[in-house]
């Protein structure tokens, strides 16, 4: 080759795009993750970090843990054949994830030091590669996200009751009527596709792939598909999008299988005596099933109206059934004895496979099944709509009309 055709092809390899040369690009062979946590945990309670790789097949896999040093700090060094997502579970208290095509350096609360504890999503900043700010900026965006919905969610439900109780409806129309340059889920989505855009033809862009729209959506499915075959093209070693397109594809079958009018999938889960139970004993009366946990504020919220549904329509042939998805009996069978609920009362006895029998991915989750055991909806989240379809289908005796349902708080997995 003489001097100017090396030259040539210097300045081509130099003008390349950036994410073809990714493909042949060094990957991280190693990485170290060095933490620091604010707050301790009470005496008896595990101080112990778990670093698990999600593999994108619905389980993450645990690849190391260490015990938090005195001064609370940890350090992980980890070796991997390709980068990827990692999660960091500090505790069981303080949940956080990232890219691993560098060193990262995190520091979180810890346990709270308040009386009062309640588990909502928050935002860490994870110091790490310029990809993984991708990450960052699509938790600090979902956190903000669920923290809105629930201001606003709050605003209504207080203006409706200031209303009632005063006569005044000033605050309540404000809020039925003031013009929003977007609403919440619009800017979400605005933020969301914009980011999008910005690392479409990186990596770690697979992180978010995987919560790219509902599985019963064929035109985004579509679209998720093909983003994922050109993650592959781009990357052959991305052996984590292979896992997410069986994965989603999996995902989109059993969505089908939950429409409204078909058999409600059959359960086993062990009682507060350790006894199997299923559905089959409420065949003839309609059955609300509440999927809930002891830790899940909106879910603990959700019971006093619940009860107060149940009151009204037991009746009327109405039964509920609870199902927790607790992994701490103990937790589980404290909050039964707390909330002291009138119905039947189940243990999941594997969480993710619940979770992926019945299509979700927060609590509370709620289906309504009917008197045949065939679904008539399914609501995310207790809320005035939710108990406005349970009733009608009840006091109609036929099947709610399948629609879009409203999406309100609730706790994210």
């Amino acid at each position: 080759m003489n001097n100017s055709m090396f030259k040539t092809a210097l300045i081509a390899l130099a003008l390349a795009p950036a994410a073809v040369m990714a493909q042949k690009a060094p990957l991280t062979k190693q990485f170290t993750v060095k933490g620091k946590v604010k707050f301790d945990v009470p005496a008896g309670m595990p101080r112990k970090v778990w670093l698990s790789r999600d593999n994108f097949t619905g389980k993450p896999e645990v690849v190391d843990s260490v015990e938090l040093g005195k001064d609370l700090t940890y350090t992980f060094r980890v070796k991997q054949d390709h980068p990827g997502v990692y999660r960091l579970n500090v505790m069981h208290w303080d949940h956080l994830q990232f890219w691993s095509d560098a060193d990262v350096t995190v520091s979180s609360r810890g346990y709270d030091t308040a009386r009062m504890k309640m588990k909502i999503p928050h935002f860490y900043y994870v110091q790490g590669s310029s990809d993984n700010n991708f990450i960052n900026q699509m938790e600090l965006n979902n956190t903000n996200s669920y923290r809105r919905s629930v201001e606003e969610y709050n605003q209504e439900y207080y203006a409706k009751q200031y209303k009632e109780k005063s006569g005044d409806s000033a605050w309540i129309t404000y809020l039925n009527t003031r013009p929003r340059y977007n609403k919440a889920d619009e800017d979400a989505k605005m933020r969301r596709d914009l980011l999008f855009n910005i690392y479409k033809d990186r990596p770690v862009l697979i992180y978010a792939l995987r919560y790219a729209g509902s599985p019963e959506d064929t035109t985004q499915y579509n679209a998720t598909m093909a983003q994922l075959d050109g993650l592959l093209k781009l990357y052959p070693w991305l052996t984590e999008a292979k896992n997410l397109k069986t994965t989603i594809t999996n995902n989109r079958l059993q969505a089908m299988r939950l429409k409204p009018g078909q058999p409600a999938p059959s359960i086993s889960y062990p009682d507060a005596a350790g006894v199997l139970q299923g559905l089959d004993k409420y065949k003839g009366k309609y059955v609300l099933v509440d999927f809930w946990a002891s830790w899940c504020g909106p879910c603990r919220q959700a019971i006093p109206k619940v009860k107060d549904l149940y009151t009204t329509y037991k009746d009327k042939g109405l039964e509920v059934l609870s199902i927790s998805i607790d992994t701490d009996k103990k937790a589980w069978e404290r909050a039964m004895g707390e909330e002291k609920m009138p119905w039947e009362q189940l243990l999941s006895n594997n969480k993710d496979k619940t979770m992926s029998d019945f299509q979700f991915s927060g609590i509370p989750t709620l289906y309504l099944i009917d008197r045949e055991g065939k679904i008539v909806s399914k609501y995310t989240g207790y809320s005035p709509e939710a108990e406005a379809g349970i009733k009608a289908a009840i006091n109609k005796g036929t099947a709610a009309p399948a629609g879009e349902r409203k999406s309100i708080p609730m706790i994210s997995m």
